[in-house]
């Protein structure tokens, strides 16, 4: 099938443009050999076998059974629950998120399992479709895709979001920017095509005739984020039972999450039948916990005997950090019988909370027995606040530990467009104590490294690793699609120190 070249000049214009702009951070040849010496297999769940074998499981429902440790007492506590958004996946029936059988014939965009749902998803996608077509199959805006290196590709997609939002006079939703952002192209060469064909078996990675459909690399992480969103889209969040063991002497942490979790869970019914869903819920609610538990076990002499700890959670936000607070007494709490005392201090720009009185938002829930041996969490927010400010504020209190969690202290182009990492980094190497920073992909982690000693100079404790307890609950990767089609929190680690 020959590829028409006749483009329209505005969208040359556009991509010459994008072409001649340098849109992300000039690595030097030292950084791009580090980088390059660093990759490898991106792959995350490659040791995570037990996820897989939950693929075809129904959803598990948590017996939510009083264990006698529980207090019976009442207390006050928020639960903020929300349905999860629809998310756009280019292959998956724009109505129920079923395998696609039908390509809607005006731009070719979207896809829907049967012509029944194509003529009941008219309605929600009729507006935007007028424009698509004309921006994207008319005027051939994704004709030119092919020829895009990877930077200048992911530039030209926010390029076509922001001329589609032009031409319909509002803000896309977005799924609808996910349109854009992931689109219906030959996952190899970006070729736009009606007749491109589909993984069977992940049913997500979609091939032109010029190439194969196998992509054994990530074929079963793919496979597990189309369970994860189907089961999202039915069922909602889930809210996994967190295992409720008190160990009597400090458990070192396995150096692995399935390990773990079928120790304190002591291969109960509840977690052999723990579907996929749930099970990659749980390793999300808990990377936060372990990773910072971990991180201690690592950096900390006296982790086993210390009984009081105080964490700095730098660049927090909310809905990932912040959210699942009471996870924090099961796993760490539980696991360190001689600590009475946890500290969690979160501080970040971007930090927002919900409006919801605030003694309710710090409110921990504690167990009858942690409460019996004076244990308690303490936690505070800093909305709105940089670092390297709040550690000149009376609220200041010297940590234990120091977290970053997926930063990307990198980019020159942070919070609202400005470079604010710099002092903060200085600040926080200054307390010369044990700093965890985590991030996405493999990748990544080099680049943190080459900023930070570019300010400061620092000692590494835990050179660049795979994190052992990242959430293993996959999403899309738009920042670095070309080294990894998959992204999740907490994927690498490294913890360093500030130099006396």
């Amino acid at each position: 099938m020959g590829r028409r070249k006749k483009n329209s000049k505005k969208f040359a214009d556009v991509t010459q443009k994008i072409c001649e702009s340098k849109i992300s951070e000039k690595l030097n040849s030292a950084e791009k050999e580090e980088m390059k010496k660093r990759e490898g297999d991106f792959s995350i769940l490659e040791d995570a076998i037990d996820v897989y074998q939950r693929l075809k499981l129904p959803l598990v429902h948590s017996m939510q059974h009083r264990s006698p440790d529980d207090s019976d007492e009442e207390e006050d506590a928020v639960e903020l629950n929300f349905w999860p958004r629809f998310v756009f996946v280019s292959n998956l029936c724009l109505i129920c998120m079923e395998r696609s059988e039908e390509v809607c014939e005006s731009c070719n965009m979207v896809s829907y399992c049967t012509v029944k749902h194509k003529k009941q998803g008219w309605l929600k996608h009729r507006e935007l479709c007028k424009v698509l077509t004309e921006v994207c199959t008319n005027e051939e805006g994704l004709s030119f895709l092919p020829d895009l290196t990877a930077d200048n590709y992911r530039v030209y997609r926010l390029k076509l979001i922001e001329i589609v939002e032009c031409r319909l006079k509002r803000p896309l939703d977005l799924w609808e920017k996910e349109i854009l952002l992931y689109p219906r192209v030959c996952c190899s060469c970006r070729y736009f095509s009606k007749t491109l064909r589909y993984c069977p078996t992940c049913e997500i990675e979609l091939f032109c005739e010029n190439h194969d459909d196998k992509h054994e690399k990530w074929c079963r992480d793919l496979q597990v984020f189309r369970r994860v969103l189907f089961m999202q889209y039915r069922n909602g969040h889930v809210d996994p039972e967190i295992p409720n063991t008190f160990q009597n002497s400090p458990l070192y942490l396995p150096d692995n999450f399935d390990s773990l979790m079928a120790q304190l869970y002591n291969r109960s019914t509840y977690y052999c039948n723990m579907d996929c869903y749930t099970y990659c819920s749980l390793s999300h609610i808990s990377t936060i916990p372990l990773t910072a538990l971990y991180s201690m076990q690592i950096s900390c002499q006296d982790w086993e005997t210390i009984d009081t700890f105080v964490v700095h959670v730098i660049g927090a936000e909310f809905q990932f950090e912040c959210i699942n607070l009471h996870v924090w007494e099961k796993l760490f709490l539980h696991l360190l019988p001689n600590l009475k005392h946890l500290r969690l201090i979160f501080i970040g720009p971007e930090l927002r909370l919900p409006a919801v009185p605030l003694d309710l938002l710090t409110a921990v829930k504690i167990c009858l027995t942690c409460k019996s041996f004076g244990r308690r969490v303490n936690v505070s927010f800093h909305p709105g606040k940089f670092y390297h400010n709040f550690c000149h504020s009376k609220q200041f209190i010297k940590p234990h530990l120091v977290c970053l969690f997926n930063p990307g202290l990198y980019r020159e182009t942070g919070f609202e467009g400005r470079d604010t990492w710099s002092e903060t980094i200085k600040e926080f190497c200054k307390t010369k104590v044990p700093v965890c920073v985590t991030s996405y992909t493999k990748h990544e982690i080099p680049r943190e490294i080459i900023r930070i000693k570019s300010i400061i100079d620092v000692e590494t404790i835990l050179e660049p690793r795979r994190n052992p307890f990242a959430s293993i609950k996959p999403d899309r990767n738009f920042v670095s699609d070309d080294a990894a089609p998959l992204i999740y929190k907490n994927y690498y680690l490294t913890i360093i120190k500030g130099k006396s």
